[in-house]
């Protein structure tokens, strides 16, 4: 059962707790008031997506493959009492539905063969008393009716009565149905999900207070050292996880392109290897700046950070072009002036143009790394970092790159 509890503004909190407090009353009252349920919190977009994608609503979903489901379900549970004691891990449990009773019927086929009857005909008179047997169609006009025989109600409405339902033999006798077959209720599953043609369940856990990546990784070495996996059963560590895993896949090969192809157009321009790691070396500040930022805040790299980094490289090598270019500029017009002059003068001039640059970006994106209304659990990590990357760089790069201009070019010379 899903239940959409839409929040008030933050603000409008009678309570000065956070949403992870809050979540966490929540559940704790709900498990005061049904015992024995397992609860699990998210966002429905969120969960759309994120099943759609995965299978799975949870940060990690562990999914277990085989033939026998019971063998998949122990499994289940070891892996579900391991997982448990991992620190982080909450909202534990196993995405199945519960067992159910049902109708079994289990042909005798050493008795069918004694009557001289096959199992199909079995099979047929099961379908036609029970579940209802097609045998034609019914047109009028352009419109068409399939129609169904079933026994009435009388006939199956118990498992008595199933054990009475009468099958002809050849020669014309008729038997009952518990001559030939074995009719019992037992528990079966009501749901069974299904992978590559196996049988599948999954264990799910969602992740607070640390990254997923480090909380899969001793999630993979404690399972792999404390349980011994059946042969013929396979297990796929999946759910948001998997999602983040393949962006941070592709954010390995999207950073190290980005740097070069910034260094690429500045070389075109600056025509001096120096010069233009020179303007690139606002960008190891800026990183360090949004990685303390994430930490300051308690946050985990995701890749909405990512994104905020590579924002970083764009910003912070601009500020470096800027002041290079006006620099040579003024060292072009004037050969005579003294380096140092020159050097102090660009950076007195480019003081205030850099300063409102990065103030901009900064007042833009502060109320974004404040937000906590809807959406805001993708924008924060974005403008966390680059809120915090600029403010170090504004503090560091108007004294580091004019310096390092100054050493540079007085080595060359």
């Amino acid at each position: 059962m899903e239940i959409l509890i839409g929040l008030k503004n933050y603000s409008d909190w009678k309570e000065n707790i956070s949403k992870t407090e809050l979540l966490h009353k929540i559940k704790k009252d709900l498990q005061e008031t049904l015992p024995g349920a397992s609860f699990l919190f998210s966002q429905p977009i969120l969960d759309n997506v994120t099943e759609s994608a995965t299978g799975s609503v949870s940060d990690l979903a562990i999914l277990i493959n085989g033939e026998d489901l019971n063998v998949l379900r122990n499994l289940g549970k070891e892996i579900l009492s391991v997982v448990s004691e991992i620190p982080g891990a909450t909202e534990l449990g196993i995405e199945q539905e519960g067992d159910q009773a049902q109708l079994t019927i289990e042909i005798d086929r050493k008795q069918a063969a004694r009557y001289g009857i096959n199992t199909s005909e079995i099979l047929d008179t099961m379908e036609a008393a029970i579940g209802g047997k097609g045998v034609g169609i019914l047109y009028d006009g352009s419109r068409r009716f399939e129609i169904i025989v079933r026994y009435t109600n009388d006939f199956r409405s118990s498992i008595d009565s199933v054990h009475t339902l009468l099958v002809t033999v050849p020669g014309g006798a008729r038997i009952p149905l518990s001559e030939l077959a074995k009719i019992d209720f037992k528990d079966g599953p009501t749901i069974i999900q299904r992978q590559d043609g196996k049988r599948q369940i999954s264990v799910r856990t969602n992740v607070r207070g640390r990254g997923q990546g480090s909380f899969v990784a001793e999630a993979k070495d404690r399972v792999s050292e404390k349980i011994k996996i059946p042969e013929g059963v396979d297990i796929h560590w999946g759910g948001q996880f998997e999602n983040l895993h393949r962006a941070v896949s592709r954010l390995r090969f999207v950073i190290p392109l980005t740097l070069f192809a910034i260094f690429i157009i500045l070389y075109t321009m600056f025509r001096s290897p120096r010069l233009v790691l020179l303007a690139m070396s606002g960008i190891p500040i800026s990183i360090s700046g949004g990685l303390l930022a994430l930490l300051f805040r308690g946050m985990n790299f995701s890749v909405s950070a990512g994104v905020g980094f590579i924002s970083l490289f764009g910003i912070s090598t601009m500020t470096g072009v800027l002041f290079i270019s006006r620099l040579l500029n003024m060292i072009e017009k004037n050969t005579k002036r003294d380096l140092k002059t020159s050097v102090i003068e660009a950076a007195v001039i480019q003081l205030r143009p850099r300063i409102m640059t990065i103030l901009l970006a900064l007042l833009g994106l502060i109320p974004a790394a404040i937000a906590s209304g809807i959406g805001s659990d993708v924008q924060r990590p974005l403008a966390t970092v680059i809120v915090g990357g600029l403010s170090l760089e504004l503090l560091v790069t108007l004294v580091c790159i004019p310096s390092l201009f100054y050493l540079t070019k007085k080595r060359e010379d």
